[in-house]
């Protein structure tokens, strides 16, 4: 691809803040910085919403984030407030996670798709005109400089020429595959589950409400969570990968392994995933940082990921008008942002894996043994009131900036 360029070096770049990605983590990150007035343009390379709900649980911390912009009301106008989640296993009922007694303003975990998180977060993006959203635009390549870096980039529906934006600072959510992290020669070495998992939205006859409901059966586990519009989410674990499930496939799983019917006719979509986890060994190079599923990745079961890469955002919402508006040393505040957010991904990484790990015991002398882990330690007293702020992710340490304990030198600004 022939080279291009983006004006005399002698100029300023382009932008103060390049973000490269605009899933739910990008659009917070820019929502911040157009909120401190730095000018961002945001390159996407899909032209619409993305097809399936995705994720869909938002936690008391990432509640707490959102409200910093104002938008925690209307988000809890969207979404669905979980504030139970039951938990059966081969004996009947063993007992549920509750999260109404949790401390804080949030006593439950909000569920919302991924596309409607989109849609807020782009609306929201749209008031603040120092920020430009460019979608069906891809990254082909990168090139950094003393004070900026270069992005080169195409569309994504066209073969024309590559074009070039620079920025002071570059930062990376364009996820679990990022090429801008491949492009700055970040690795992100991990390990991919033997697990397998596919699941769907149907219309709710069910019956459960506003539960949650985690059914761990010997011949594998199913999860199920409320959604939006009177649909539900369902969760079932396969022995194998199954990428183009027949149609009733995730029905007749859940009518054997729960009893609950659920006609085929009313799943809205259908996708199959095998969990996997990373952690960077580094989240920058030069003026690129990487954010959310770029920096580290873990299993979806327990929705932590998003609620993670929120906390990436809101740290580098303060490490980057810092730096430009003020001055102070990049060094200094990406070393503490590496080792903030690498620390807390680390924990959530475990606690994901952990909680697959049990939920997805297979055969009946490992179901029984699970039965008694859950309904006679995790689910009695004293244990059990801490499950609700485990679960709702408040024990993951700097889950919020303000529970980072910056250096002197580096001042916390309002």
């Amino acid at each position: 691809m022939p080279p291009c360029h983006s004006g005399p070096d002698d100029q300023p770049p382009d932008c103060d803040v390049l973000v490269v990605g605009a899933g739910p983590v990008g659009l917070l990150l820019a929502n911040f910085l157009g909120q401190a007035g730095l000018r961002v343009v945001v390159v996407e390379r899909r032209t619409g919403p993305i097809p399936h709900s995705a994720a869909i649980g938002i936690t008391p911390p990432s509640l707490q984030i959102l409200a910093t912009l104002g938008l925690d009301a209307e988000f809890l106008s969207r979404g669905v407030r979980v504030r139970d989640c039951i938990i059966h296993g081969e004996g009947g009922k063993l007992g549920r996670v509750s999260f109404r007694d949790i401390p804080g303003k949030f006593r439950w975990v909000l569920s919302l798709p991924q596309r409607d998180t989109n849609a807020l977060l782009q609306d929201h993006l749209a008031r603040f005109p120092n920020v430009s959203l460019r979608t069906g635009e891809e990254v082909t390549n990168l090139r950094q400089m003393p004070d900026r870096a270069v992005v080169e980039f195409c569309r994504t529906d066209a073969g024309d020429r590559p074009q070039c934006l620079s920025a002071r600072w570059v930062v990376a959510c364009d996820g679990s595959r990022s090429r801008t992290r491949d492009l700055v020669g970040i690795r992100a070495p991990g390990k991919t589950y033997a697990r397998h998992f596919v699941m769907g939205d149907f219309a709710d006859r069910t019956g459960l409400g506003e539960e949650a409901h985690l059914f761990f059966k010997a011949d594998g586990s199913v999860e199920s969570f409320p959604l939006p519009g009177g649909l539900r989410r369902w969760i079932v674990q396969t022995p194998e990968f199954v990428p183009a499930a027949p149609a009733g496939f995730i029905s007749g799983i859940v009518r054997r392994r729960t009893g609950f019917d659920l006609p085929p006719a009313d799943q809205k979509n259908e996708s199959a995933f095998t969990p996997r986890r990373y952690n960077c060994g580094r989240y920058h190079a030069g003026r690129v940082i990487l954010c959310g599923d770029a920096a580290h990745g873990m299993s979806p079961i327990g929705g932590q990921g998003m609620n993670t890469g929120f906390a990436d955002a809101e740290f580098i919402a303060r490490v980057l008008p810092a730096v430009i508006q003020r001055g102070e040393p990049a060094a200094s505040w990406l070393a503490h942002y590496q080792r903030f957010r690498r620390k807390a991904a680390a924990t959530a990484i475990f606690r994901a894996e952990w909680g697959m790990w049990l939920g997805t015991w297979r055969g009946p002398l490992r179901a029984r043994l699970r039965d008694f882990l859950i309904r006679d330690i995790m689910c009695r007293r004293p244990l059990a009131r801490h499950m609700g702020p485990f679960y709702a992710m408040l024990t993951i340490p700097f889950n919020t900036l303000d529970r980072v304990p910056l250096a002197p030198r580096l001042p916390r600004h309002s």
